[in-house]
């Protein structure tokens, strides 16, 4: 039995209430191309991960993203995840038991959960997806903007020790005010875009605050946003979680596609 027959047995046996819904994949146009033109694309710019593509209607430019189905046939292995639904609640995030990785990352440092879930979709540190170039490093990129954002912080919180409470300079309390503003905004961004693409990938719609849910639930509930979108896309009930690998996985667990 192939991959693929195998995730959608389990799919039919875990969600039988999900219709049949196709993955959809990131599809980066190789050159500007009418409606309804067709032509190969790679998965991950894999050569061996290749599948047909149709333009959408409204035709696109090179260099353009867009979502494709993957067909029903794609034969490798993949994450196990349901489409048309989320695989569990926003507030399921002990689920999987108190000590499980994903909720821990999500209540210590939620940015570090984010560069997980961005890592298995091939989104860029903004929560964007692009070529693998792009996307490569997003763990990276992520962990390095949290380490500076605390070393700022810290190094602010030292210099004021210098001086009395009362008499701290203004331009410190102003430099920290802007630090936080600027990575809280940067948070809040990346996480709506992330949970917008996993939503569209997964073809999962809104329930509540249609046409600003992703914005709602990643402002008023940061870390339970995150750890669904981490439990969703991670099949921890087959692979043990991780807190300190890119995917949040074992080293060499299938990417979602």
């Amino acid at each position: 039995m192939s991959p693929t027959e195998n995730i959608s047995k389990a799919n039919e046996a875990l969600y039988p209430d999900v219709a049949a819904v196709p993955l959809m994949v990131h599809v980066v146009a190789p050159a500007t191309l009418p409606a309804g033109y067709t032509f190969e694309a790679q998965v991950n710019e894999d050569p061996e991960k290749t599948f047909t593509v149709e333009v959408p209607s409204t035709g696109v430019n090179e260099g353009d993203s867009f979502l494709a189905p993957l067909p029903e046939n794609f034969d490798a292995p993949r994450l196990n995840a349901p489409t048309g639904r989320w695989k569990d609640g926003l507030f399921n995030f002990c689920s999987l038991g108190f000590c499980h990785p994903h909720l821990w990352c999500a209540m210590c440092c939620p940015q570090i959960l984010m560069a997980q879930v961005m890592t298995r979709m091939n989104l860029n540190w903004l929560g964007i997806p692009g070529p693998v170039t792009s996307t490569k490093n997003t763990f990276k990129v992520v962990v390095a903007l949290v380490v500076a954002y605390m070393i700022y912080s810290q190094a602010l919180s030292y210099a004021s020790l210098a001086y009395d409470p009362e008499y701290v300079p203004g331009y410190i309390a102003a430099l920290r005010a802007i630090g936080a503003t600027v990575f809280s905004v940067w948070t809040l961004y990346s996480l709506c875009k992330t949970r917008e693409n996993v939503r569209a990938m997964y073809s999962i719609n809104e329930e509540n605050c249609v046409g600003c849910e992703d914005l709602c639930c990643s402002f008023w509930c940061s870390c339970c946003t995150v750890a669904q979108l981490a439990r969703h896309t991670g099949d921890y009930e087959m692979y043990q979680g991780a807190c300190c690998t890119e995917t949040g996985l074992p080293e060499g667990s299938p990417h979602v596609v």
